[in-house]
């Protein structure tokens, strides 16, 4: 089965929740009269945002290192993910926004063994 979010080879962990957002950017604003006056400059830009109920530490810091340039990864990505547009899997340039989790388990010696709650979002360039 596919993975609903991948980076080459790397598959991520199957989200508890994943939510796709469909982006129409335009430069707009309004007129004298109040009406709005603009451009579509791009349609179709894809949001991606997933979260786990519960993912392990080991995992959750796989996931980040391959948008850190600092542990070998790169900020800007070619992201494979279930597109809602085209009802298929698509391949595009995407960065990550904010991702965010709570420590959930600890071991004995005190390291992280999971987080609750961790969440991301994967924006097209």
């Amino acid at each position: 089965m596919q993975a609903m979010v991948s980076i080459g080879s790397f598959n991520f962990p199957e989200p508890s929740t994943y939510s796709a957002t469909t982006s129409t950017i335009v430069d707009s604003g309004r007129n004298v009269q109040g009406y709005v006056i603009g451009a579509v400059i791009r349609d179709d830009v894809a949001r991606v945002d997933c979260s786990w109920n519960f993912i392990s530490a080991s995992d959750w810091a796989a996931i980040l290192a391959k948008f850190s340039p600092a542990r070998g990864g790169s900020f800007y990505n070619d992201v494979t993910f279930y597109c809602q547009d085209t009802n298929t899997w698509e391949t595009r340039e995407m960065y990550v926004g904010d991702r965010s989790a709570q420590v959930f388990l600890r071991n004995k010696d005190g390291s992280i063994k999971g987080y609750q709650g961790a969440s991301l979002a994967l924006i097209e360039v």
